[in-house]
């Protein structure tokens, strides 16, 4: 008997397996510029009404390819401390803490994601309402670690009733 996706659970892994599509939508939207539709124009345009004193094409293309890597970087440091957190199942308290950290570490991936999210609406003036989606991806993300983390909190008290 099969079950309709809507009455399906989430899975315990799904924090992993999200992980990697929030990876993949990033990469597509730095494919994309982060929404910047013609990178050379922008600079024009910025030098037009006065808000840069010459023509810095390299400026904005080297902010543009910098923010891509950090970006970049964050996710694939966020997928990495999720799986490095599901690859250590708690038997003591000292796993467990390590387990806790890497659940931390990334969330704090995901706050440093939407932090450089930010800082590219403000440098390249592009529309905030592009960034929802990814946003929303990424505090789900947010959520289903927490969600595991709360999960753990049995692991913590088993542990911890052992002692």
């Amino acid at each position: 008997m099969s079950v309709l996706v809507s009455d399906r659970k989430e899975s315990k892994f799904e924090a992993i397996t999200y992980s990697i599509e929030l990876h993949d939508m990033l990469i597509d939207f730095m494919q994309r510029n982060f929404g910047v539709k013609d990178l050379d124009h922008f600079v024009r345009v910025r030098y037009a009404y006065g808000d840069d004193e010459t023509e810095n094409f390299a400026k904005y293309r080297y902010l543009m390819t910098n923010f891509k890597n950090r970006i970049d970087l964050l996710a694939s440091q966020l997928t990495n401390n999720i799986r490095a957190a599901n690859s250590t199942y708690p038997t003591s308290m000292l796993e467990y803490e390590q387990r806790r950290s890497y659940q931390n570490n990334a969330i704090v991936n995901c706050e440093q994601i939407i932090k450089e999210l930010q800082r590219i609406v403000e440098i390249f003036n592009v529309d905030v309402n592009t960034y929802g989606r990814y946003v929303k991806a990424i505090d789900r993300e947010i959520g289903l670690i927490k969600k595991w983390r709360q999960r753990d909190n049995r692991i913590k008290s088993y542990l911890q009733g052992n002692i």
